[in-house]
């Protein structure tokens, strides 16, 4: 399983996990009821990964404050090799 793999999975249960509220374990469900939490969280995932892509003034202002070697660009390149990174799934 790839890092995007693994994350969709992650993403999937923890939803599942929300909406469930432990009444049914994530191996107990039909794989039918998993694949539904899984679209949700490739469509959801996206989202994200566009959001940390590009940061905002107010993101590269936090993170120069928690580290003032940080630039954009450095946000940039570890959403980029991240596993939110569509062009990682492979």
């Amino acid at each position: 399983m790839t890092g995007h793999e693994k994350l969709i999975e992650a993403v999937a249960q923890a939803i599942h996990a929300y909406r469930s509220t432990g009444s049914q374990e994530w191996d107990k469900i039909p794989d039918f009821i998993r694949q539904t939490y899984r679209d949700y969280a490739n469509i959801a995932l996206p989202v994200v990964y566009d959001v940390l892509r590009n940061p905002t003034n107010e993101m590269i202002d936090a993170a120069n404050r928690a580290r003032p070697s940080v630039t954009s660009r450095t946000i940039q390149a570890a959403i980029e090799a991240s596993p939110l990174n569509p062009e990682n799934q492979a």
